[in-house]
């Protein structure tokens, strides 16, 4: 039996692009296409980029990496995502809870949140991301849903009572940024989790966070503690700060 593929991996099918872009998305390299998942028995559907990779080609993102070391990683889908996303259908909200999402990429993560009737602000550094997250919330007839570009470096004054990121720690220059922006929106009291798909530099973020002022826990796919990062597979790490309550198991579930 092989082993299976590690949770960081982005996922590549082959996917038939559709014949004509849809009303309200722009042209993308490699076209669009539609796809289906079915996570704890809930079914999302949903637009995305047909072919990421073609987006390596384009003459947009290169002069964007040149700016800023820019990468399309919002375009493809990430096995973290859906874990992630199971976990949160599985978890017991308050209804109309505020959420904001960092990095949303195609808005898996944002939707299941929706579907959970929690009011989202889905955000990401590129505004393609977040007009195709909004795309699908409201193809999807979700209303609570709002859309935010957002650069980490330069947060607004706003705060949540959640913070949720998916696959944002693949890189140490995004470790600091995304700690302050985490420490100015996170209200008091509040929570937020990043999910990695076991990326080594989740040890470096891990390392920081005490250094930031923060508690935290880790927890694998099954809601069950880690006692550290691991690397090849999923983990969940929940950050609160110091005295805003406990930094557990019965927290998450």
């Amino acid at each position: 039996m092989s082993a299976s593929p590690p949770d960081s991996l982005e996922l590549r099918p082959i996917c038939t692009p559709l014949a004509t872009t849809p009303a309200g998305l722009p042209d993308v390299p490699g076209g669009w296409t539609e796809r289906e998942w079915t996570v704890e028995g809930r079914v999302f559907r949903f637009v995305l980029p047909a072919s990421p990779d073609a987006f390596l080609d384009d003459a947009e993102v290169h002069a964007a990496f040149d700016r800023d070391e820019y990468m399309p990683y919002w375009a493809y889908l990430w096995p973290a995502s859906l874990k992630m996303v199971a976990t949160i259908l599985r978890t017991h909200w308050k209804p109309g809870t505020e959420v904001l999402e960092l990095g949303a990429g195609i808005g898996l993560v944002g939707l299941a949140g929706l579907a959970q009737g929690l009011r989202v602000t889905i955000s990401d550094y590129e505004p393609k991301a977040v007009d195709l997250a909004m795309f699908n919330a409201k193809r999807a007839g979700y209303t609570q849903a709002s859309g935010l570009v957002l650069d980490w470096r330069n947060p607004p004054t706003r705060q949540f009572e959640w913070i949720w990121g998916c696959e944002l720690l693949y890189e140490d220059r995004n470790h600091e940024p995304i700690l302050e922006l985490t420490a100015q929106m996170l209200a008091p009291g509040g929570t937020a989790w990043f999910v990695d798909g076991g990326r080594a530099k989740a040890e470096r973020f891990c390392n920081l966070l005490p250094q930031k002022g923060f508690d935290y826990a880790i927890f694998d796919e099954d809601l069950q503690p880690l006692s550290k990062p691991r690397v090849g597979k999923y983990q969940l790490i929940e950050v609160r700060r110091p005295g805003s309550g406990s930094t557990g198991e019965e927290s998450i579930r």
